[in-house]
């Protein structure tokens, strides 16, 4: 919530100190702080916006404002998503002010249908800003939009504060456009959704957002969804893997329990090799683990232990990795790694000859080596 304050410092100051000709008063706007798009009947685009209440965002309300009341919800459709927001300001007395939105939000029926112009329309108009986090929800967009914060003041705050975790894909609009345009790389974004959530000891429950997988894309359009579990997969392939904890089971035999690790830094590479006029690739992953819990009867101060417990984890490294890999080839066929990219880099004569005017059919038969290493580097001081 930082930087809407500062927003709202800057453009009540900005006029005191350049001149009255060209000033943006904070009476005399909407403040957009995330945007939902959704396909509703007669293939009509219906844009939801969700606004601040600049008063509302003081420290007045507590930490986060008064989550209840700093924004609401407003939305208009129309055959275009410049016609539905022109239908939306001649509803409202402030012109919208785009510039602070930094999630947009795309339901599900739009995104099978195509994305293409949605991206064109944020690429041409100067107010949204394409570093904007861009996400896909099953179901509608404005579900998820007009849902109550937790923790923040506004709703769009807490998403992108989940995003910047990093325990999901992070890709901004700019990204998602670059994919689109590049040969050998089809897009794919983060799946969200709203989870129900325990609030307090008597049981109730509420909606809480979460960031729960990925969306795949074939061209620009959606084909299908990638879980959790897979999604890690993903992102050790695109070499994004920042933080993560990953548990491994001990044997009966070895005394039973469980190993927990974090992940404190990965490195991805990606290595085709073209041998006979075959085309293969191998996918090297190393990364590097401290031991988070010990829930077991193992001794790490012993060289075998961590030995065993690096192949585990290696073990399990590749089976999601091989999860999102077979999804994407078998299911999809759509090459959301980048692999056609890295092929062209390496081999740019046989990809423009050979590859790139059928790499969907070439991706799906392509025969992938997924090589990982683990160091465990801290085991902790207590045995």
């Amino acid at each position: 919530m930082k930087t809407i304050k500062m927003l709202l410092i800057l453009v009540m100051t900005v006029p005191l100190l350049s001149g009255c000709w060209n000033r943006i008063e904070i009476n005399d706007i909407a403040i957009v702080t995330a945007a939902g798009l959704d396909l509703i009947e007669d293939d009509q685009i219906r844009l939801s916006l969700q606004v601040a209440v600049p008063t509302k965002l003081g420290p007045a309300g507590g930490a986060g404002g008064d989550s209840e009341n700093s924004t609401f919800v407003i939305s208009e459709s129309g055959a275009t998503i410049a016609e539905a927001y022109r239908n939306l300001q001649g509803k409202l007395s402030r012109r919208i002010f785009f510039s602070h939105s930094r999630v947009l939000l795309i339901g599900e029926e739009l995104a099978k249908k195509g994305v293409a112009h949605i991206i064109d329309f944020y690429s041409r108009y100067h107010e949204p800003r394409m570093n904007s986090y861009i996400m896909f929800t099953k179901g509608e967009a404005f579900e998820v939009i007009k849902n109550k914060p937790k923790l923040e003041s506004v709703s769009a705050e807490e998403t992108r504060e989940l995003t910047k975790l990093s325990v999901g894909l992070q890709v901004n609009i700019k990204e998602f456009l670059d994919m689109l345009l590049s040969d050998g790389v089809e897009p794919v974004a983060p799946q969200f959704a709203l989870k129900t959530l325990e609030v307090n000891s008597e049981n109730d429950s509420e909606q809480g957002q979460a960031i729960d997988g990925a969306a795949v894309f074939k061209d620009d359009k959606l084909v299908g969804w990638m879980n959790e579990i897979e999604t890690r997969g993903i992102l050790w392939l695109i070499n994004k893997m920042e933080i993560g904890v990953i548990t491994v089971p001990i044997s009966k035999e070895k005394g039973g329990g469980n190993i927990s690790t974090n992940i404190i830094r990965s490195r991805t590479t990606i290595d085709p090799k073209l041998e006979h006029g075959e085309l293969k690739l191998t996918v090297n992953m190393t990364t590097e683990m401290n031991v988070m819990e010990n829930a077991s009867k193992q001794n790490l101060d012993d060289s075998k232990t961590i030995d065993d417990l690096q192949k585990k984890l290696e073990t399990e490294i590749k089976k999601r990795v091989q999860l999102a890999l077979d999804n994407a080839q078998k299911e999809f066929e759509s090459d959301i790694f980048g692999f056609g990219e890295a092929v062209y880099k390496k081999y740019p004569k046989e990809w423009n000859t050979k590859y790139k005017k059928n790499w969907d059919q070439e991706f799906s038969h392509l025969e992938v080596k997924i090589k990982p290493t683990v160091f465990v580097r801290r085991i902790g001081l207590t045995k």
